[in-house]
């Protein structure tokens, strides 16, 4: 009998160490649904979501992209977890915390246009613009400077993709996160538009839902997005001050990045 109650209790005894095991390796479980604005699903979130579930196997990550009011709508009605974005949050509804800052800049194909300024921004507004569509944190940032000054119409379009490409017609301009564009400009394909009397400077956001109980998988995994933000601003400024390419220990540290970005194209 003694034999029999060994070999049936073994599987849960094994079970029982598993668990606290896991316990005791904080190792982080379950499931969580991420959703974030265009410009972070695409040039930051990858890599970081890649990463983060390499270190926490017991993880399953569900990733949403879309613009701003989308995030935050969704994070509202329950669809997600936990949001990222980087426009204004006007939603009573859910939490919003502060994760980074960031500057927009102005970009051209013509690199004339580009090296004849800094202008005052209402030297520009007549020419062509492209913009995101409404709802787009981008949008929302850049048309906050000019909408007292009055903006010609506009071209309108929903992806950054799109928009670069759009770009390389005569006379376009557009106002962009520096990591959508900081490739184009090392390569000499796309110029910054220096402007004397505007800044294009935002904020992004972790959103949550006021109700949400507290979760340390949400937790640890907004703090790997806001340390990549961090790193990230940091070395699109690095270019950007410059016009150069990275130095080559920067490059090998921004390396898995890109190729998660190229991986998606």
């Amino acid at each position: 009998k003694g034999r029999l109650l060994e070999e049936r209790l073994a599987p849960l005894y094994n079970q029982l160490k598993n668990v606290l095991a896991l316990v005791a390796s904080d190792e982080l479980a379950g499931k969580i649904r991420i959703g974030a604005s265009t410009t972070l699903s695409d040039f930051v979130l990858p890599q970081v979501l890649y990463n983060f579930k390499m270190r926490h196997h017991q993880v399953e990550i569900e990733c949403e992209s879309g613009n701003t009011a989308d995030i935050v709508r969704h994070v509202e009605h329950g669809l997600l977890d936990v949001g990222f974005v980087e426009g204004d949050v006007h939603n009573l509804a859910v939490e919003i915390t502060p994760l980074a800052k960031e500057s927009l800049v102005i970009v051209t194909a013509d690199k004339a246009l580009a090296e004849a300024g800094p202008y005052p921004i209402e030297a520009l507004l007549d020419r062509h613009w492209l913009l995101r569509e409404p709802g787009s944190g981008t949008r929302e940032t850049f048309l906050r400077q000019l909408t007292p000054r009055g903006l010609r119409p506009q071209i309108l379009l929903e992806h950054n993709d799109s928009i670069k490409q759009v770009l390389h017609n005569p006379g376009m301009l557009s106002c962009l996160s520096p990591r959508i564009v900081q490739r184009e400009v090392r390569a000499g394909e796309l110029f910054i538009v220096g402007v004397s009397n505007a800044q294009f400077d935002r904020t992004i956001y972790r959103v949550e839902h006021k109700a949400l109980p507290f979760s340390s998988l949400r937790e640890a995994l907004s703090k790997e997005v806001e340390s990549c933000l961090e790193e990230e601003e940091r070395l699109c400024h690095l270019v950007l001050k410059t016009g150069e390419p990275l130095p080559e220990h920067e490059k090998e540290r921004a390396a898995p990045r890109k190729a998660a970005q190229h991986a998606q194209a």
